[in-house]
């Protein structure tokens, strides 16, 4: 009964979470995500080009008929053609590794502005506050960025493991969906650790609490890769919508489990 209690808190923490934000005046901190999606629509438009020029270039070369030949002697259709067919590749490939990388990329660099937003959530729920000190909160952002690199690296791992058995029927369907539960695990632990970072738990700590709490955890990362989805307004709400969501879920999931005793 204490997974799916913590599975419908996670849920019901983000119904609680959007009138939170803009009953007190938290909605400024949509401005950041909104400006970091804008950047990387720019950069990952800007990368195509490059990145499919340097193949075609480097296709034309491995082929002799960057110097002309062959390609003059038909008209000189064969660069436009190629470089179509390699920029149909490149941009598939890119489509695929961003979309597996794209949470993760937001979190790193939106690290310091959850950090603070989940530290304002706390002060104004809950009456606590919390003395600004410029070393600490770089010590946050810094454990912020290692959770969140850990878990990208150990989320990859298992994935890695488990391409053998992705194209096997049943089994592969199987394991799809208990890797998409994985990866709402993992984005949800980094966004509880703010507020375990806060209450001066170990990273070990915080793993155990996590563990114990999973159900937060992966009904927030399933949020915030649904809203992922949604091109352009999910990189913008999602981040904002989802740490305040944890904040909120994780800071009563601790408090319960010091009243009850609870090593944590």
């Amino acid at each position: 009964m204490g997974f799916w209690k913590d599975v419908g808190r996670g849920f019901s923490s983000h119904v609680d979470a959007i009138p939170f934000i803009f009953k007190n005046g938290l909605w400024v901190y949509f401005i950041y995500p909104f400006i970091l999606a804008v950047l990387l629509f720019i950069a990952g438009f800007a990368s195509y080009f490059v990145i499919k020029d340097m193949v075609v270039d480097w296709v034309m070369d491995l082929s002799g008929l960057q110097d002309g030949g062959l390609d003059d002697l038909v008209g000189g259709w064969i660069k436009p053609v190629l470089g179509f067919l390699v920029g149909l590749v490149v941009k598939i490939l890119l489509f695929f590794l961003f979309n597996s990388l794209y949470k993760y990329i937001v979190l790193i660099l939106l690290s310091p502005i959850l950090a603070l937003l989940s530290e304002r959530v706390e002060e104004i729920k809950y009456g606590v506050k919390y003395p600004f000190e410029f070393k600490q909160f770089l010590k946050d952002v810094m454990r912020g960025i290692l959770i969140t690199l850990r878990n990208m690296f150990i989320e990859y791992g298992i994935l890695f493991l488990c391409l053998f058995v992705l194209w096997i029927p049943l089994v592969g369907w199987i394991a799809s969906i208990f890797l998409y539960f994985l990866s709402a695990y993992f984005v949800g632990f980094s966004m509880i650790d703010y507020t375990s970072e806060r209450r001066r738990l170990r990273i070990r700590q915080s793993v155990r609490f996590v563990r114990r709490r999973k159900g937060i955890a992966i009904s927030n990362g399933f949020i915030f890769n649904i809203l992922l989805l949604i091109p352009f307004v999910g990189i913008s709400i999602g981040p904002v919508v989802s740490v305040v969501a944890a904040t909120l879920a994780a800071s009563e999931a601790i408090d319960e489990d010091l009243q009850s005793g609870i090593k944590i």
